[in-house]
């Protein structure tokens, strides 16, 4: 997605803490403040997600969710969020969450 991009801490499932790059509404969205880590994300690491669907058109979508204490992660489906429209300087658009996949690790 276009758009402004801001550094942010990930909390992986092991307790680490990696340094990824996500859209700043993602950041604002699941209450993701600036990086204190700069230990880069290992190869192999998926990343957790949560998937949601815009209410007006259906289109799907995801975004990483950085924390699992995030309101966007513990969320029941269906619940109403806001996403941005993919076109920089647009207004949000309104859409409910949906499933969610958790993170994976390939040795590599």
């Amino acid at each position: 997605m276009a758009g402004v991009t801001t550094h942010t801490d990930y909390d992986s499932d092991q307790s680490v803490l990696y340094r990824i790059k996500i859209p700043q509404w993602v950041a604002t969205l699941c209450g993701s403040g600036a990086a204190t880590s700069a230990v880069p994300k290992p190869a192999g690491k998926k990343l957790r997600r949560r998937f949601y669907q815009v209410t007006a058109t259906g289109r799907e979508g995801s975004f990483v969710v950085p924390n699992i204490t995030s309101t966007t992660w513990t969320d029941a489906v269906g619940t109403g969020v806001t996403v941005e429209a993919g076109v920089f300087g647009s207004v949000g658009l309104p859409a409910t969450l949906q499933g969610w996949t958790g993170e994976r690790t390939k040795a590599i």
